[in-house]
């Protein structure tokens, strides 16, 4: 039988979601890693976060993170929460992006970043590859996790500022309608996905997760961010340099206890990913 291999391509907002991320690199991987090597798959985890080179963090973000989920459109991982994320406008997307992906000009301004590469992955999309337009199918197994927004209310208003939106001028029933919005496009293409002729599927789920005074948050992301430099062997002190003065100035507190109903969510996820590890190879768990 030959070897397979698969990446698990995961993209949320960056800086509220650092717990989420520790559990998926730290217990989530590792155990599917074991499982597949049993089964003969290589099984790979990349970050689109990570994309961007060092030399052109500031410039190409944007057009790398489209092109890092092009490599293996056969996962789309996102946890989602009370952030839109960063949205771009017109100065930010440069030439290259507008040749390489057309119908970017059609979400410039209307969507964050985390939006249109969520747009990206489940969409039909265009791509230029040496002048030919080529159709991009959608990610073959798209997996979302909605975190609920209950341990807000164990946080206070400096705490918040880590987990919503800044406001930047906006009434907070705005932000909260623009974020509701986000994700009911989701269930929209899940509902086109499950009437379409196409051989692909979204799961889509809803967490608990409570606060925890005594976590750090520079020290999660930190830590993540070790965790990933050891997986792929990589120095990511660029990256440190770039955010870590986007993290909340007041640090302290993060979230923990991630539960999927009675399950914990990492049980939850392994199962889901392994059901369709289980599709896309089934003559490697037969």
């Amino acid at each position: 039988m030959q070897k397979k291999q698969v990446s698990l391509m995961i993209n949320s907002t960056f800086y509220d979601m650092f717990s989420e991320y520790l559990l998926f690199v730290k217990e989530i991987y590792p155990e599917l890693w074991e499982i597949c090597r049993e089964h003969d798959i290589e099984l790979l985890y990349r970050d689109v976060a990570f994309s961007v080179p060092e030399e052109s963090f500031n410039k190409s973000i944007i057009l790398q993170d489209l092109r890092c989920i092009d490599e293996d459109r056969t996962f789309f991982i996102c946890f989602r929460g009370q952030r839109l994320g960063w949205r771009p406008c017109p100065r930010d997307v440069g030439s290259v992006v507008l040749r390489e992906y057309p119908e970017t000009v059609d979400y410039i301004c209307n969507v964050s970043i985390t939006e249109l590469a969520i747009l990206h992955a489940l969409r039909p999309f265009a791509k230029c590859v040496e002048g030919n337009i080529t159709q991009l199918p959608p990610a073959k197994h798209a997996l979302f996790y909605f975190r609920k927004q209950d341990y807000l209310q164990d946080l206070g208003d400096d705490d918040k500022l880590g987990y919503i939106n800044k406001s930047n001028g906006k009434d907070k029933e705005v932000l909260d309608l623009e974020i509701a919005k986000a994700k009911d496009i989701i269930f929209d293409i899940k509902q086109e996905f499950d009437m379409d002729e196409y051989d692909h599927y979204i799961e889509i789920r809803e967490y608990d997760a409570k606060w925890d005074a005594s976590l750090n948050q520079k020290d999660l992301m930190m830590e993540y961010i070790r965790e990933y430099e050891k997986l792929h062997g990589v120095s990511l002190d660029y990256f440190v340099g770039v955010h870590e003065e986007y993290v909340c100035e007041k640090s302290n507190g993060g979230l923990s206890d991630l539960t999927y109903e009675d399950k914990k969510l990492k049980d939850v996820i392994v199962e889901d990913i392994l059901c369709a590890l289980k599709m896309e190879f089934p003559e490697n768990f037969s």
